[in-house]
């Protein structure tokens, strides 16, 4: 487990008390002597009766009350079929966009531009793409797109690396995504690809797309138009 740059990551840990409980503490404890070499930094309690959220090193588990088991998965209220663990890595996992290196990603703007995106895509994947679709309806907006092409599309390097390079980027992006026109092949530049991979790592960015708001939350996968509008318009309120 990697512990993320400060700089990139903010782990204030909202939604949760950080009052210091004995069970909590004591959980805390005994997790830490069952895993010396790791670095336990919070536990606290879910909504769920005897079931405890821990953050190692800037992972999100879960443990009982003796914190002798952990447990990797998402946690599902049942009733209201929210994704309880996805609603809380949002927070967890935010991102300090304002230390993001923009000039390692393409910038497309909108009408005025006042609002921001920070989108991690993939050239060749589905879901990206169908993002894309839903991006074209949304005025006002600069979007940074940091490519990621991800080991499982063979050729998501060689069509990133020619968008990059195309006379006109932010164009030759949008063509790919929504008209499936590749890039014509140019002569080699320097892309910043290697450094997208870097950083994406950094942010614990494992699947695309991933969307960072302006406030830094961070939404992973592809949300209908309507949809993005609302956290967008959440975000711009801090």
């Amino acid at each position: 487990m990697n512990k993320l740059p400060a700089a990139l990551l903010t782990t204030a840990l909202l939604g949760f008390t950080v009052a210091s409980q004995a069970d909590e503490a004591s959980i805390k404890q005994n997790l830490q002597k069952n895993l010396p070499d790791a670095n336990v930094q919070f536990v606290g309690k879910t909504p769920a009766k005897g079931i405890y959220e821990v953050v190692i090193e800037g992972n999100l588990l879960y443990t009982d009350e003796s914190g002798n088991y952990l447990l990797a998965g998402n946690l599902i209220d049942a009733k209201t079929r929210s994704n309880l663990t996805e609603e809380r890595m949002r927070k967890l996992y935010k991102a300090n966009v304002a230390a993001l290196p923009l000039d390692l990603a393409i910038k497309t703007v909108r009408g005025d531009g006042s609002r921001k995106l920070y989108i991690f895509s993939d050239p060749d994947c589905p879901f990206c793409r169908k993002l894309e679709q839903e991006l074209l309806g949304i005025n006002n907006v600069t979007i940074y797109t940091f490519l990621l092409p991800l080991d499982i599309h063979p050729k998501a390097t060689e069509h990133a690396h020619a968008v990059w390079c195309s006379a006109n980027p932010a164009q030759a992006w949008i063509d790919l995504m929504t008209k499936n026109i590749v890039p014509a092949k140019v002569a080699k530049c320097a892309d910043p690809i290697a450094k997208s991979l870097a950083l994406g790592q950094q942010l614990r960015v494992n699947s695309t797309p991933t969307i960072f708001l302006q406030n830094g939350e961070r939404i992973t996968g592809a949300l209908p138009r309507a949809e993005l509008e609302k956290r967008m318009a959440e975000a711009s309120k801090g």
